[in-house]
């Protein structure tokens, strides 16, 4: 190796001296290509003298202004060998060179000159330009797409050079000639000499630049990354996603002022969000010049540099001073392009961080986002050339940032949303829809709280009233508008004037008797239903429904009316409002002008009424309703709205009088009369299906009644499970609905129906041809499957057996080709039968043995026929165990002796696998404790099947060769195996282990879940033949959100094997199993998991016990097993591997508790704690919220199992407190059900250790005394030393982060935090109110909202101290004084909540 590094050293040499006798500029190529040949293979020695005469010679060519030196600096391969030279010579020796040469003007020399390639052609950004509109023609076809050909070799012309292509190769090698450099200044070597940190920091000196000449290197790059992007799709260079991280770190060797900010405003911020609106997409431009990793990580960069140094700058200017002069400049550059630049910078803002612990309020940023907005909006009107094309950029550029807002919920005034509004929304030809969807959004109340906002929306609002006028996509829009604002105003507690403004607009202007569309969406009407309670009080509905019925009569009266019925459910609302609704309607003359929705209105409301009043309610709705509805359901199509409407109304009548009503007879004659017209009449398919699906779905009552009343099942339910006649299709495509009527119909008692459907199912399978599955059999057998099992009665259950059995494919026709789709549901349904006593005509052991044979030819898939056969197998042991376990006379001799015969017979190898899933069930059956005696009474003795099951499973497994149905028979005999003697079969298979480990292998190699079957086996009883049982390769594939997609082995058959390895192992080898899996090396990231798995399922084998006296430190026990798994919790990534680890460490805590050591419960809490503190675990449970579980239940186990231990360590438990409330308060930010959970596990771990049980506060160890009450209470008293110091981190994050979700709040608060201020004593009341400043105060008196939280719920935030007796709640009178007391100047205004001085354990 020394001679080969003297010989690259040497070869160097001769070629840099004769790289340097050479001047002619020519053949530069021809001598750099020898020198970079030589630099490729030699990596450098002790000397570098050739590497810096070389550098000096490259930089003294290519200083200058000629031609030629140009052609130097353009060339790559110059730079290529310049970043060689840089990786290996002394940083001190080239910070001398590079000094003396002026490199930093060469380098911006260089740049310039490859800046000018923008100018060559004026690439356009493919097929979409930065100032055209998002929805554009593309200027270029997909058909002939501009290609820029990468050139194959280097090249030195300098027309060549100049070209987009070769000035892009050239800038692929300096900047990663300049990123090689400026790399090797922050690399810290152990052994490096005293000049090298010295060379770094010259290094870096030459680029101390002022910001000026600085930016006079990033801007060339942001060019160059520009027309990287804008390049051919498909094209790429090595090394082009260092480039952004190349200028960041040239930016962060400047010499720093505060004029920086303003620089980057000024020079970079056009350049910089115009490339990363393209690499984000903003305008939807399509495919770009880079890669896709590339793009990823020029985004990253490029948002770090803006928000460092313009975006933060700009912010702490405008708070600090309240200067907006850094976001006005970098606005009004930004103009140029402002649909791309202008959505960047407001992404930007929203996305920059926040200051953690500082003084910035809430209310601050929200200030700081208005500004960003209220700029860029002012920015788009002054832009002095907004004429034509350019004022459609400026609304196209408003259209994003108000879409960006309100995808982020940003919180803008009213005030500039409206002006958005006139200024761009509201146009003389047409509106914008998407704008004005967007601001409703944001802020409602831009169109709700003032004169001028309400003139916009009734601008806007007269738009809806021609809807025909407005293209799809408007329609669409505007329809989401509307919803919106009926969303707004029930947010501004107004909801009864949106109630009125859409009686205005929803009859329509055309013609009388119809509804506007977009006024009579579904959509809207749902909202309206949702909010009626929610927004309105009984009262309040009730005056809107008298000024409804003050009204003239419309169309649109009624169908508002209806849509308020829809929402009332609750008692108060529909004693106050629901016969005055049904009134108004009703007192509105029917007319035949009404469209088929307004007289469905009718009905529908009725129908409600009916099903919500009182008898005599429903007295009074059918003497109005009555006679119209029997014209309705007589004369009316069936098919018609507003017929099905007035259908459910008669059935809700009938349903109010059941059971010797007034008017049941009238009724239920009505609804039985319809349903025989309606078989007869109804011409449209799709219609009967909507009267079914409504009767089995919403009123399966409704059956029971009918049959009651006629005798019968309705026809259109029968026609559910009858055959068609056409294609023999039945109608039952709804089993499982028809299940769940049979079940309701079971616990009414309504055996007629269920008789009548279940005997129709039965002959709908007996007529079917036999061995043919059509679709009538399948769904037939699948509704039977799916009955309730208290609907068949025996004779019901013996003749489907029979059934089934007749219906079985016949030998000659070798299966019929039937597959697993046919007996899996048939063979489950014989188990569920004979689950029961079920002893059908013909009852034989052959009917088994055909279904065997059947089974031999239903799929070539192992896996497939090994739970095929299972079922046969569950079947047979239910048979033989009705046949064995009964009154032993003549049927079930006959059968039990038949079966022992056929058993004993001779079985071709092809049938070898039924006989031995027989024999194996029939043998097993017999044998039970239970049987035996009986069959011994009888006479009838089957010992000697053990041994001819024990004959064919050994001749099986010693066969070899097992592929296919062999493969199969030896699954199958190995478990009858299982169930013989282990002497035996160590005798009989000790030659077949090696084979068989072989073959078992072979198949896991390759996938095949059978290889763990014959593993299992093996570990079982050969486990010597296994070397190492748990050194196994377990990959298993996890999704993002912690499913497993793909796995080598499933989880229950791994825990299985578990099982099998340690089934007859000692104490002592478990826990040496446990300690190679924690000591072995760091496994495969994909077996990760299926190695915590082997952990957990050994964990649940080992009993642990206190270490005895004469045991070692160094022997292995579970509380080292739980050290280790502890200390390895806070490096997993994945959440299937963190949820797994803690649940052994639960298990250990839990199941083994004295085997735990005081260290244990601390590095426990430890580990809690940094976990929760990590970033790569915060980004976590943003994405999978669950993953905060967790953490919450190894506290709690902790609290409720190991509370002794916390004796002296309460100090210990604060901290993962405090550390999980913060991740929960700073992460949550969606009100959904994973984060209302993730609440309540927190308050359940204040609960427990502020109102502790008696068996948490018992000392834990296997003590039996009995426990005091009072020993609670002094579990209180020491944890209210403490826990105040929770409910101060409480407030304190109520001041940092964002207000988390209502019902996130509330769990907190009524769950958690009131109970510690219950056990808080008084001196740590006193510590809390004066830790508390101004905003502290009012925000813990302002927990629950409303003034109904800590302190205001009380009614005592100035009251001081009263004599207050009721279960003990002076004491609270007194805390919530102590708590806001201290701030009782600032507790009234929310704007004081400026920070948390003094806050003490945080």
């Amino acid at each position: 190796m020394k001679g080969q590094a003297m010989t690259g050293e040497a070869a160097l040499i001769g070629a840099v001296q004769a790289f340097n006798k050479d001047t002619d500029i020519e053949t530069l190529p021809e001598r750099l290509e020898s020198v970079w040949d030589i630099l490729s293979e030699y990596h450098g020695g002790n000397f570098h003298a050739a590497e810096e005469m070389l550098s000096r010679s490259l930089l003294k060519q290519m200083a200058g202004s000629t031609a030629n030196a140009e052609r130097v600096r353009r060339y790559p391969r110059t730079w290529n060998v310049l970043g060689a030279v840089f990786a290996r010579t002394p940083l001190f020796s080239l910070a001398k060179s590079l000094a003396d040469w002026k490199f930093i003007g060469i380098l911006q020399q260089t740049l310039k000159e490859l800046r000018g390639a923008e100018n060559e052609t004026q690439p356009q950004t493919n097929g979409t330009k930065d100032v055209e509109m998002a929805d554009a023609p593309a200027p270029e076809s997909s058909s002939s797409p501009r290609k820029r050909k990468r050139p194959d070799s280097l090249v030195f012309n300098i027309e060549a050079q100049r070209t987009t292509a070769g000035c892009l190769q050239t800038a692929e090698a300096l900047l990663e000639a300049l990123r090689i450099l400026l790399a090797r200044c922050e690399i810290k070597l152990v052994d490096e000499p005293p000049t090298h940190r010295m060379g770094a920091e010259h290094v870096k000196s030459l680029f101390s630049l002022s910001a000026a000449d600085a930016i006079g290197i990033l801007v060339p790059i942001l060019h160059l990354c520009t027309l990287a992007v804008d390049g051919a799709v498909g094209e790429s260079y090595r090394e082009q996603s260092s480039w952004l991280s190349t200028l960041n770190s040239v930016w962060g060797l400047h010499l720093q002022g505060p004029s920086d900010a303003s620089e980057v405003a000024s020079h970079l911020s056009h350049l910089a969000t115009r490339l990363l609106g393209k690499l984000t997409d903003v305008a939807d431009t399509g495919p770009l010049g880079i890669e896709s990793s590339t793009q990823e990580r020029w985004t990253r960069d490029l948002r770090r540099f803006l928000s460092r140094n313009l975006i933060l700058p700009a912010r702490a200017a405008f708070l600090n001073k309240g200067g907006q002069s850094i976001l006005q400049t970098a606005v009004e550059v930004s103009a140029a392009s402002a649909p791309m630049t202008f959505p960047v910078i407001f992404d930007l803002v929203g996305k920059s961080p926040r200051e953690v612990g500082g003084n910035t309020s809430i209310k601050d940023y929200e200030t700081w986002v208005q500004a960003v907005f209220d700029t860029i909006f002012t920015t788009s009107k002054t832009i002095h050339f907004l004429k034509g094309l350019a004022g459609r950029e400026a609304l196209t550029a408003m259209r994003r940032v108000l879409k960006m807002a309100a995808e982020r919920g940003a919180v803008l005034t009213a005030q500039s949303l409206r002006s958005v509004c006139k200024e761009y929304a509201l146009g003389q030809r047409s509106d914008d829809w998407s704008l004005l969807l967007s601001i409703v959004t944001l802020n409602p109340d831009a169109f709700l709280l003032s004169d001028e906002g309400k003139e916009l929306l009734d601008q806007i609002l007269d738009k809806t009233k021609y809807s025909s006028s407005l293209n799809q996509v408007d329609q669409e829009k505007s329809g989401q508008f509307i919803v919106l604002l009926a969303n707004g105003y029930a947010q501004a507690r107004d909801l009864s004037s949106f109630v009125k403004t859409w009686l205005k607009y929803l009859d329509s202007p055309k013609s009388e008797g119809k509804l506007e569309p977009l006024w009579a969406q579904k959509e809207l009407v749902d909202t309206v239903a949702k909010l009626v309670q929610s927004s309105l009080n009984a009262d309040q509905l009730a005056e809107l429904v008298a000024w409804l019925s003050s009204q003239e009569a419309s169309a649109g009266k009624v169908f508002i009316l209806a849509a308020l019925s829809s929402g009332v459910t609750r008692e108060e609302f529909v004693d106050a409002a629901n016969m005055k609704i049904f009134d108004a309607i009703m007192a509105q003359k029917v007319s035949k002008k009404d469209a088929p929705v307004i007289s469905a209105c009718r009905w529908d409301d009725a129908a409600r009424t009916l099903a919500e009043g009182t008898l005599e309610e429903a007295g009074q709705v059918w003497s109005q309703v009555g006679s119209y509805l029997k014209k309705t359901l007589k004369k009316s199509s069936a098919d018609d709205e507003d017929t099905f409407a007035a259908f459910k109304c008669c059935v809700a009548a009938w349903l109010s009088n059941y059971l010797e009503g007034p008017d049941e007879e009238e009724t239920s004659k009505l609804v039985c009369s319809f349903l025989g017209r309606l078989e007869e009449e109804a011409s449209d398919s799709e219609s009967k299906s909507r009267y079914v699906s409504w009767i089995l779905e919403d009123e399966p009552r409704l059956v029971s009644m009918v049959v009651d009343k006629i005798g019968k099942v309705p026809d259109i339910i029968l026609a559910l499970v009858k055959p068609n006649s056409d294609d023999d299709m039945a109608g039952l495509t709804h089993a499982s609905t028809v299940g769940r009527v049979l079940l309701k119909e079971c616990d009414t008692g309504n055996q007629k129906l269920t008789d009548t459907l279940i005997d129709t199912v039965i002959t709908v399978i007996d007529e079917s041809e036999a061995g043919t599955f059509k679709p009538s059999t399948k769904d037939a057998v699948l509704f039977l499957l799916s009955a309730p099992m208290e609907t068949l009665s025996r004779s019901q259950r013996e003749a489907i057996m029979k059934t089934l059995i007749a219906h079985l494919p016949r030998a000659s026709k070798k299966g019929g080709g039937l597959g697993v789709e046919y007996w899996k549901p048939v063979l489950s349904l014989m188990i569920k039968l004979m689950e029961e006593p079920t002893f059908y005509d013909g009852m034989s052991f052959s009917h088994l043995e055909t279904i065997g044979g059947g089974l031999l030819s239903a799929t070539d898939d192992v896996a497939e026929a090994r739970h095929i056969f299972r079922l046969l197998h569950q079947l047979a042991v239910l048979t033989i165990r009705q046949m064995a376990s009964g009154n032993l006379d003549s049927r079930e001799k006959s059968y039990l002796s038949g079966a022992k015969a056929a058993l004993q017979g001779q079985a071709s190898d092809n049938h070898a696998v039924a006989r031995i899933v027989l024999l194996h069930a029939f043998f097993s059956t017999v044998q039970e404790p239970k049987t035996v005696p009986r069959l011994e009474k009888a006479g009838l003795d089957f010992s000697g099947l053990g041994d001819v099951l024990f004959q064919i499973a050994s001749s099986v497994v010693t066969a070899g060769k097992w592929r296919g149905m062999k493969l199969l028979a030896l699954l199958f005999a190995l478990d009858a195996l299982d169930s013989l003697g282990r002497d035996a079969i160590k005798r009989a298979l000790s030659s077949a282990v090696k084979p068989l480990l072989k073959t078992s292998n072979k198949l896991v190699d390759e996938g095949i879940q059978a290889g763990w079957a014959i593993r299992m086996f093996l570990a079982d009883h050969f486990l010597e033949a296994l070397e190492s049982p748990f050194k196994i390769k377990l990959d298993m594939e996890v999704s993002e959100q912690g499913e497993i997609k793909k796995t080598a082995i499933e989880v229950p058959v791994l825990r299985q094997y578990v099982d099998a390895v340690v089934r007859h192992a000692d104490e002592s080898t478990k826990l040496q199993y446990l300690k190679e899996l924690l000591l072995e090396d760091c496994p495969e990231q994909n077996n990760i998991l299926g190695r915590l798995l082997i952990i957990d399922q050994l964990v649940h084998h080992l009993k642990g016990s206190r270490p005895s006296p004469t045991s070692s430190p160094q022997d292995f026990d579970l509380a080292k097993a739980h050290s280790i798994l502890t200390k390895s919790l806070p490096a997993l990534t994945a959440l299937p591997h963190i949820i797994q680890t803690t649940k052994t460490i639960l298990s250990l805590l839990d199941q083994s508790p004295a085997s735990m050591k005081q260290f244990n419960i601390d590095l426990t809490l430890s580990r809690v704690s940094l976990l929760a503190n990590s970033s790569p675990f915060q980004s976590l449970v943003v994405s999978q919220p669950h993953a905060y579980q967790p953490l919450c239940s190894l506290l709690e186990v902790i609290i409720k199992r190991h509370r002794h231990r916390l004796e002296g360590h309460f100090h210990v438990l604060l901290s993962p407190l405090q550390d999980l409330l913060r991740l929960l308060l700073s992460r949550c930010q969606s009100n959904t059900p994973t984060w209302e959970k993730n609440a309540q596990c927190f308050s359940r771990l204040l609960t427990l250790i502020c109102e502790p049980t008696a068996a948490t506060t018992a000392a834990s160890g296997g003590s039996n005394h009995v426990v005091l009450e009072s020993e609670k209470d002094r579990a209180k008293r020491y944890a209210g030393q403490y826990m105040y110091l929770v409910l101060m981190q409480y407030v304190k994050c109520q001041l940092e982060y964002a207000a988390p979700p209502h019902a996130v709040k509330e769990t907190l608060e009524k769950e958690g935090m009131y109970t510690i201020i219950r056990i808080t004593s008084l001196e740590g009341l006193k510590i809390m109110s004066e830790g508390m400043d101004g905003g502290g105060g009012w925000c813990l008196g302002s927990c629950g909202g409303g003034g109904r939280g800590l302190g205001g719920g009380l009614g005592c935030r100035r009251l001081g101290w009263k004599k207050v007796v009721m279960d003990g709640c002076i004491y609270l009178l007194g805390v919530v004084y102590i708590i806001t007391g201290g701030a009782t100047n600032n507790s009234q205004n929310p704007e004081s909540r400026v920070g948390f001085s003094g806050c003490l354990g945080t």
